[in-house]
């Protein structure tokens, strides 16, 4: 389900996937640019909703748009690295109970909104 106002709640029942991309580093090898592409066949319509997953239940949209009739919507996605536990803690040992409390925080804010979601609405049209 997700909040498309502040009064209402949408929730979706039907067929749902769930696919996973890992991605391999070498330190003599850049990263190539990753994009999510949504194309729409003829006399085909679908809202594409982009967001984050909150929990087992809810999906927080931030953006979306209608993909209809042969177009093609590609959206770069821009990528970070966050590092594992280890490497944070090494990383803020020489800072001060100040400075480390706000590196917690803030490392706990980018772990809470780490899983990205797509939502794909079709929309069939109504025939007479």
């Amino acid at each position: 389900q997700f909040p498309p106002g502040a009064s209402t709640n949408v929730t979706f029942e039907g067929d749902r996937y769930l696919h996973a991309w890992l991605c391999h580093s070498f330190s003599d090898s850049g990263s190539s640019p990753v994009s999510l592409v949504s194309r729409a066949r003829q006399f085909s319509s679908m809202i594409v909703l982009v967001g984050r997953i909150a929990s087992a239940t809810v999906f927080e949209p931030k953006h979306a748009a209608i993909v209809q009739n042969k177009d093609e919507l590609t959206i770069p996605l821009e990528l970070s690295t966050i590092p594992t536990p280890k490497e944070f803690k090494d990383a803020i040992s020489s800072l001060s109970p100040e400075q480390q409390s706000f590196a917690k925080a803030f490392r706990s804010m980018q772990l809470e909104s780490t899983l990205f979601g797509i939502l794909v609405i079709q929309i069939k049209p109504q025939l007479e």
